[in-house]
């Protein structure tokens, strides 16, 4: 099956939300979910086993404090990368 990336933004306040847990599971359903967390320094490892629970079967990982940030620009350009690198079946985000 084609890899299907699911964007999950993580904050220190709120964690995950519900939409991209949810998300996970329909990834399941279109193919191999994998995970892209978007969030400042461990917050993958802080959330591996949620998103394992809804179907992930791979993380992929961008922290810094720059990625943390308000500002769009340095996720989109993470997300763009991996998309060139990857070529995933399709790309979920909320």
């Amino acid at each position: 099956m084609s890899e299907v990336l699911v964007v999950v933004e993580a904050t220190r306040e709120f964690g995950v939300k519900k939409v991209t847990l949810e998300m996970l599971t329909l990834a399941r359903e279109l193919g191999t979910a994998s995970a892209v967390v978007l969030g400042g320094p461990g917050a993958a490892e802080a959330l591996s086993a949620k998103l394992g629970e809804y179907g992930a079967e791979k993380i992929y990982a961008a922290e810094s404090e720059e990625i943390d940030g308000y500002l769009v620009a340095p996720k989109a350009t993470v997300v763009a990368e991996l998309v060139s690198r990857v070529q995933p079946a399709a790309v979920l985000l909320a």
